[in-house]
């Protein structure tokens, strides 16, 4: 007797089974498309029927570079791995991860890099380096963030000084200093290698846009050396003072081409000309030019997220005088996040402690809301509210690609800028 499965001549008549860490833990804050190509592929996958890349960018409507994108979120993710394809040498093929082995499965090797995390790293420099971290992003951790951190060091490898880097990296070239976009960052890093602070600054002088646009200003210049401390403040100055434009300042450098010593600050000189022209054919009656949307959506942002702020903490201040418990009862379960992040770094050590401090969280959170209610205010009196609550009104989500909200606010202003034109 042979047994053999049924073919699949008709695979939208089965299921597809989606584990719900998926749902919870990665489709929220996952692009659209991205959803659709996971979803897509594991169908393909767990039915058996051949699909490639050109396959699922035809079903969904995409350009390769569009799944290719979003093939490579899922990589970061690391809830797909590409693997060698034993029916064609030298191909790869990607490979869906079994999300519940990937969360539960790791104890043994969790519990010795939370051991040698715990050797490198005690209490008093883990509350270091979250103060340091609350100073770089201007805002306060909450538990869920510190434990997160503690799990970069213990899951990771990563040096402290390099986790702040990170934090002040993000918030300085990539605008965002959100704990999933900064996690993706560090997991980044740390598949090429780069675990110590000197191995991310020596990969970031040679990939990061800020240095490309070092590179090519020298190359045009002729110049096959790298640029000095001084040369790089004065091209910095250019790109944030001046904002000029990468082609701008390669114009600039073309110039260089009549006299005999090219250098950087006859660049300088060239590039401040032409930036005081600019203003004062601003300044003249009828000149100037509109400013331009994306640098006003952004300031409209920044004051969106400044007044958000001090409303909160205004209505803080009102809960705290009318029930003075709430405030001891936030600054201990501040505490409580602050002791399980650290009790993470001794692996199965501090399962107990973990427990324990989270038993101890729950009910804080508990005594909070009741008391809350009983104050006759909602439950998220002491939030920030925001105007739109998936980015924070920042514009961008935690992988790092625009909220819709930014697009919605590109049209406001152009309506408006518009209608100001046929008033005129």
């Amino acid at each position: 007797m042979e047994f053999k499965k049924q073919s699949v001549s008709n695979y939208y008549l089965y299921d597809t089974r989606v584990e719900n860490l998926f749902i919870g833990e990665y489709m929220e804050d996952a692009p659209e498309n991205c959803i659709k190509v996971y979803l897509l592929g594991l169908m393909y996958a767990q039915s058996g029927v051949p699909a490639d890349e050109e396959v699922l960018a035809r079903r969904l409507g995409l350009s390769g570079q569009q799944l290719k994108d979003c093939l490579n979120y899922w990589l970061e993710q690391g809830i797909i791995k590409l693997t060698a394809d034993p029916a064609a040498a030298g191909k790869k093929r990607i490979e869906f991860v079994n999300l519940r082995d990937a969360a539960f499965g790791r104890d043994h090797a969790r519990q010795e890099a939370s051991a040698r995390a715990a050797a490198r790293l005690d209490d008093e420099a883990l509350a270091s380096l979250y103060k340091s971290v609350q100073e770089a992003t201007g805002r306060l951790l909450d538990a869920k963030e510190m434990e997160e951190i503690a799990s970069w060091i213990s899951d990771y490898g990563m040096d402290a000084e390099v986790i702040l880097y990170c934090y002040r990296y993000c918030v300085a070239k990539r605008k965002s200093d959100r704990c999933r976009y900064v996690g993706a960052i560090l997991k980044d890093w740390k598949s090429k290698g780069l675990v110590t602070l000197d191995q991310v600054e020596e990969h970031l002088s040679e990939n990061d846009s800020r240095y490309v646009m070092y590179r090519t200003v020298f190359r045009e210049l002729g110049f096959s050396r790298n640029p000095s401390a001084e040369e790089k403040r004065i091209m910095n100055a250019w790109f944030d003072e001046l904002r000029a434009g990468l082609d701008e300042v390669l114009e600039a450098c073309r110039k260089t081409s009549g006299i005999s010593n090219p250098n950087i600050r006859y660049v300088d000189r060239v590039l401040r000309a032409k930036a005081e022209e600019k203003a004062a054919a601003k300044a003249a009656p009828g000149g100037g030019e509109k400013e331009d949307l994306f640098a006003r959506v952004g300031r409209l942002y920044e004051r969106q997220r400044a007044e958000s702020e001090a409303k909160a903490e205004e209505a803080k201040r009102l809960v705290f005088s009318k029930v003075p418990r709430i405030k001891d009862i936030m600054d201990e379960m501040r505490d409580c996040g602050f002791r399980i992040s650290a009790a993470m770094l001794k692996g199965a050590a501090g399962r107990s402690e973990i427990e324990r401090e989270r038993g101890r969280f729950a009910k804080l959170a508990e005594e909070k809301a009741a008391l809350l209610a009983e104050a006759g205010l909602p439950a998220d009196a002491t939030d920030i509210k925001y105007n739109c609550a998936r980015c924070k009104d920042t514009g961008l989500l935690e992988d790092g690609t625009r909220c819709s909200c930014f697009a919605e606010k590109l049209k406001q202003l152009s309506e408006e800028d518009a209608r100001g034109k046929d008033e005129g």
